[in-house]
């Protein structure tokens, strides 16, 4: 990814636009309902951007109507049933690599979404530091639908949704709005459905006129601080503090 060449591969259009980075779910027929291939390629990209040292943020959106309605479910016969050791190799590796990366980017992740965003779209959503939401956006977590515990989506928003909550949310299969998923610490921000995009813009203004240190430095401090004691916090704060400030 280059300069303002955009490029679109496993349904993922990707661009820069000077310092800050586009990524958009380009699937609007299946309503952004990602396969694997997809997958595995937001986790590369995200990887890369992790290692580009001029960006101040990443923005993940959505072509069409929804967000992400899930990820796509491949066929599995009894003849062909895989065995634990392949399914954590070829389904959940992946997933949880896209999750890691999420983390490694050292600038905030901006996740702007609309309509639905379900399992994956709505972990996707959650995972993001910034979340504005269109108030038509819903969310769920639909997989224990299938007998199937989502817990990888559950680790990652571990973080940002109350346990309860969290567990009220798989256990109901609840399908919640855009405010009540602020409420919760899924979304930051809910905004008009016409207005998500002027909402971004905005937000990405803001992030333009700080210092990738200081960007990169809150972004460090809310992943290592959040369960130190308060003296450890403050540690963490002072050393994080002065490297920001040395490097002005």
């Amino acid at each position: 990814m280059s300069g303002d060449q955009r490029t679109v591969e496993a349904g993922l259009a990707c661009w820069k636009d000077g310092d800050i980075a586009h990524l958009r779910l380009s699937m609007p027929e299946t309503g952004n309902r990602i396969p694997q291939s997809s997958v595995v390629k937001l986790a590369e990209v995200l990887r890369q951007l992790a290692a580009d040292p001029a960006l101040k943020a990443v923005v993940l959106s959505a072509e069409g109507d929804h967000f992400c309605q899930g990820r796509e479910q491949g066929p599995v016969t009894a003849s062909a049933k895989p065995t634990p050791l392949e399914l954590r190799t070829r389904m959940m590796d992946p997933i949880v690599a896209v999750y890691a990366a999420f983390r490694e980017v050292q600038v905030p992740i901006v996740a702007l979404v609309q309509g639905e965003a379900h399992g994956f779209g709505a972990a996707l959503a959650g995972s993001a530091d910034l979340t504005i939401a269109a108030d038509n956006a819903r969310f769920s977590f639909p997989e224990l639908k299938s007998d199937m515990p989502p817990t990888l989506a559950m680790a990652t928003v571990l973080d940002r949704v109350p346990q309860k909550a969290l567990a009220w949310l798989v256990y109901t299969n609840e399908v919640i709005g855009a405010a009540e998923a602020r409420q919760l610490g899924l979304v930051s921000q809910v905004v008009a459905t016409g207005e998500l995009e002027q909402a971004g813009q905005a937000l990405l203004a803001k992030l333009r006129e700080r210092s990738r240190p200081a960007l990169a430095g809150v972004k460090q401090y809310l992943a290592r601080a959040r369960l130190q004691s308060f003296d450890d916090a403050a540690d963490t704060g002072r050393n994080l503090l002065a490297l920001v400030l040395a490097s002005r």
